[in-house]
This record gives structure tokens, C-alpha cells and sequence, in this order.
């Protein structure tokens, strides 16, 4: 069979349809991991805390007796707020986020400019002390 032979006989890319099984895969597959991704709320206007432009919220999550925070990826630039269940939510200024692929202890009653320096996630984790959070880049 000549090569042309063998080009004429695959079938046409528009014509190849995903099976239903894997669209029916790829659905449950983004319902989880929509479920397990955290809380992120983006409120446009005035909230009041800051002041113009859009606020997002992330809730704290408790990992065993780590309580985690994940910087949303587009990394806003008007900062994050902490919603805490039960207590006062908590400001983390777009400056002060931990690099891409580190964290950094965050301590609520500190001010940005007196917070830890970002480390390596893997050793921070067994620093945070209780009242702290993990704050992940």
C-alpha cells in the first residue's frame, strides 16, 4: 500500500467523536474536583473593605489541625479575604502572597510587614503554630 493509500484510508479528525463514556468521565471528573476546590467568592463593587474594584473571599480550610488557605490562582490584585467560621475575617494584601509553589505562615493579629517569610510548604507545615494559618501560593 503506497502512503498516499494509507492517508486516504484514516478517518477525518471532524468526524471522530468523543465516546460517551468519557464525556460522562470528564463531567464526574470536574463535578469533584469543583466540590474539593476551595471556597472562593468574588463580590464586585463596594464591600467596603477595599474600598474599589472586586473583594474575593476564600474560606479557611482545616487540613487534621492545619488550618490552610490556597491564594486563588489569578492572584487578585486587591487581596484576599480570610473568612473565618465563628471569629473576625482577615486581610492578606497582594504583596505579602507566598510565591507560586511556597507558603508562608500567617498570623491574623500581625500586621503584613511583620508576618514569616515564605519557606518550603513541606517544612512549614510542621511549624504553624495553633491560631495560625498556612497560607499556600
Amino acid at each position: 500500500m503506497t502512503s498516499l493509500q494509507s492517508v486516504m484510508k484514516r478517518p477525518r479528525l471532524d468526524s471522530i467523536r468523543p465516546r460517551r463514556g468519557a464525556v460522562a468521565v470528564a463531567a464526574l471528573l470536574a463535578l469533584v474536583l469543583t466540590a474539593c476546590s476551595p471556597s472562593v467568592t468574588i463580590e464586585a463593587g463596594g464591600s467596603g473593605r477595599t474600598g474599589s474594584g472586586a473583594t474575593v473571599s476564600v474560606r479557611a480550610t482545616l487540613r487534621g489541625n492545619l488550618q490552610v488557605v490556597l491564594v486563588p490562582a489569578h492572584r487578585p490584585g486587591t487581596g484576599v479575604w480570610v473568612e473565618r467560621p465563628g471569629t473576625a475575617s482577615f486581610r492578606i494584601p497582594p504583596g505579602h502572597y507566598p510565591p507560586v509553589g511556597m507558603c508562608r505562615v500567617w498570623f491574623p493579629d500581625r500586621p503584613p510587614g511583620r508576618q514569616s517569610a515564605p519557606g518550603d510548604c513541606a517544612v512549614l507545615e510542621r511549624q504553624v503554630p495553633p491560631g495560625a494559618y498556612l497560607i499556600y501560593g
